[in-house]
């Protein structure tokens, strides 16, 4: 993902026959099989719908609470994890204690925070000098898979997931030490290329030196966030990158669309939906900002209007997201939708504000549209499909990109409602010092 990495090279690279099979189990905390999306109501496919969308987080988690990226829908599980889904996972498993699905989902987040740490000896999570891990690992040992690069806004989300759980799970002592351990053992400075120009640092090489620049605006906001509570309200380079453009929504370029002014990363041009939903989700700075939750409103609304101008869909048709793509895995914008790929999970996802995207989930769910069943279950989900190529289906959803769907369903006032996230995504960072885990 990220500056389009996951559009790249990583999801084009050679399929690698990784075996192992991951199975559920009670012992894991996996409650019984939720039943199938009905069709007699629309409260009761919202809220199977949600229930199932968790449980592509349950299907992704091994007994080691490691998440791999993707969940086949046929066929035996070969994708690594990413680290960047085991920060989602980490949140989803806060979902799922509010929603009483499991009964366990502290222990859960324990068991993850500890294999990640190193605290299972049979896992060591292969990261660089400054703490940075690889964006794809492998999912019992933790080494590096699918040639994959030491990540910096993947770092970023996993640890957003383990800071969300802090707060979420607030009167365990033992979740918080873990997590402000896992925050503690990244450098964050290392991230940050050139505060006047905003750029942050895509990868880094072992020693944890800069490969590659990305530019302001889009999900990086999470690692500047990051970046900057590390300093402790001193002075830095990560300080001045805040102050002089994410502090100051008015600092960062902007695109307009049929009248809806969005922010982007370079003036013209477009980004996809995920950006402004995993803003919201993960950065309190974000979603408490009457500014920024106005050009969310936006992306949704020109997000909408270009599928009205492209043609051929319904009006419940929409949503310009990541994931698999007839192409390939792809992130598909505002003009860069050759597979005219319908994602449900970025309707779902501007539902804190869109509240009748939930009806236009619904009306997919009826039209069956996107319609997929997890495999082993009658399980369904939605996701994405195309209009252009009625005949694709897609082979796997990943995590890191379904999450949305998860997320914008349980800001649902009969779900967890629309202050779970803003309320514990305002983090209790620790007083930050660099400790090496190598």
């Amino acid at each position: 993902m990220i500056k389009y990495l996951r559009k790249t090279a990583i999801y084009i690279l050679p399929v690698l026959l990784i075996t192992g099979m991951f199975s559920c189990s009670k012992d894991k905390g996996i409650t019984d099989t939720p039943p199938s999306v009905k069709k007699d109501g629309a409260a009761d496919t919202l809220n199977t719908l949600f229930r199932n969308a968790y449980r592509v987080y349950e299907m992704q988690r091994n007994v080691k609470g490691i998440y791999r990226d993707s969940k086949l829908f046929n066929g035996t599980d070969y994708h690594p994890s990413s680290v960047a889904n085991i920060g989602i996972g980490l949140v989803s498993l806060c979902v799922a204690d509010r929603m009483k699905w499991i009964p366990d989902g502290s222990q859960q987040a324990i068991t993850t925070l500890r294999t990640i740490l190193g605290w299972d000896k049979t896992f060591k999570l292969d990261v660089n000098s400054a703490g940075f891990p690889r964006h794809f690992v492998n999912m019992e040992t933790g080494a590096r898979e699918w040639n994959s690069e030491y990540s910096t806004v993947d770092a970023a989300i996993m640890v957003s997931g383990a800071l969300f759980c802090k707060n979420y799970f607030s009167g365990n002592p033992t979740i918080s030490g873990l997590a402000d351990s896992l925050y503690k053992s990244i450098d964050w400075s290392k991230a940050i290329a050139d505060p006047v120009t905003g750029k942050l640092f895509l990868t880094l090489d072992a020693d944890g030196k800069g490969i590659g620049t990305t530019s302001v605006y889009n999900e990086y906001m999470l690692l500047a966030h990051l970046a900057y509570k590390a300093e402790n309200g001193n002075t830095g380079p990560a300080t001045s990158l805040w102050t002089n453009f994410y502090a100051n929504p008015a600092n960062l370029p902007k695109s307009n669309y049929s009248g809806k002014e969005v922010l982007t990363d370079y003036a013209g041009s477009f980004l996809s939906d995920f950006i402004p939903q995993f803003c919201y989700y993960l950065c309190q700075p974000y979603s408490a900002s009457p500014v920024y939750m106005n050009y969310m409103k936006n992306s949704m609304l020109a997000d909408k209007l270009w599928w009205i101008t492209a043609g051929g869909t319904a009006v419940y048709e929409w949503g310009l997201g990541a994931g698999s793509d007839p192409a390939g895995y792809q992130a598909n914008r505002i003009n860069d939708n050759a597979g005219k790929v319908v994602s449900p999970h970025i309707a779902g996802g501007f539902i804190p504000v869109n509240a009748e995207a939930k009806n236009d989930l619904v009306s997919l769910y009826r039209a069956n549209k996107g319609v997929y069943t997890l495999p082993g279950t009658t399980d369904q989900i939605l996701w994405r499909y195309s209009v252009k190529d009625p005949a694709w289906r897609a082979n796997e959803v990943q995590g890191i990109d379904y999450s949305t769907m998860l997320f914008g369903l349980a800001t649902l006032p009969e779900h967890c409602g629309k202050d779970f996230f803003t309320t514990y995504n305002n983090y209790k960072f620790p007083v930050y010092s660099f400790v090496s885990a190598r």
